[in-house]
């Protein structure tokens, strides 16, 4: 699925710090593009916990303090699960919690080649959810989940719409932008297309369409309201 991918960097590097989102922002193409924010590792696992769901994946530098043994597991579990890339360290074996080991000196493009792979096995797994206003939300799955057990099962369209909105974090993402991201740019395609779905997905997922709560309508686009 296209759209922007937020990816964490953890390193006590400077110059990598200033260097590496620089470059994979730079070279990122196509339909899928990265935004990269460094920290150090400390206050960084304080941020991957609090945007659970909202960073993809994670790079860790493997000469942070006191090493990838220690952190890799911690990582896992504050990202739900979602990918951690080790830049560096020793060759043989992987530590626990980390899924891929890019080598230093880093080059953008196998980077970015790797974290493209990790993600899109992600992002294919039943277990991959996100959550969503009191609903564990599983894209590949096209599944909302309620606390008291209720299964909510939606259309391919449905859940591009709903994970599109996800990623913009909060942002009013405009009729056009969705349109062209779920639906690809087509003459066929209206916003009234995309009304219609959106009608259709608040039918389903708000206890009071006509007062909705998850999915907001602004000018020129729509939101959710999480």
């Amino acid at each position: 699925m296209s759209g922007t991918r937020r990816i964490l960097l953890l390193t006590e590097d400077a110059a990598l710090a200033a260097l590496l989102p620089q470059r994979l922002t730079q070279e990122s193409t196509g339909g899928r593009r990265f935004e990269v924010e460094a920290s150090a590792t400390e206050p960084g696992l304080i941020r991957l916990a609090e945007a659970a769901g909202r960073i993809d994946a994670t790079l860790l530098d493997a000469a942070s303090p006191p090493g990838p043994g220690h952190w890799g597991r911690l990582l896992r579990e504050a990202g739900g699960g979602r990918p951690v890339l080790l830049l560096g360290g020793e060759a043989e074996g992987l530590p626990e919690g980390i899924v891929e080991r890019v080598a230093k000196p880093v080059r953008a493009a196998e980077l970015l080649a790797r974290l493209h792979a990790a993600l899109a096995v992600f992002e294919a797994s039943p277990e991959a959810a996100v959550a969503l206003a009191g609903y564990a939300f599983h894209p590949a799955s096209k599944l909302l989940q309620g606390k008291g057990g209720t299964r909510i099962r939606l259309t391919e369209k449905e859940a591009a719409i709903l994970l599109y909105l996800h990623r913009a974090g909060g942002r009013s993402v405009p009729r056009t932008e969705l349109l062209g991201e779920v639906w690809g740019y087509s003459s066929a395609v209206t916003t009234h297309t995309l009304e219609t779905h959106v009608y259709r997905l608040r039918r389903k997922i708000e206890a009071d369409p006509q007062q909705a709560r998850l999915l907001l309508t602004d000018e020129g686009g729509y939101r959710l309201g999480v």
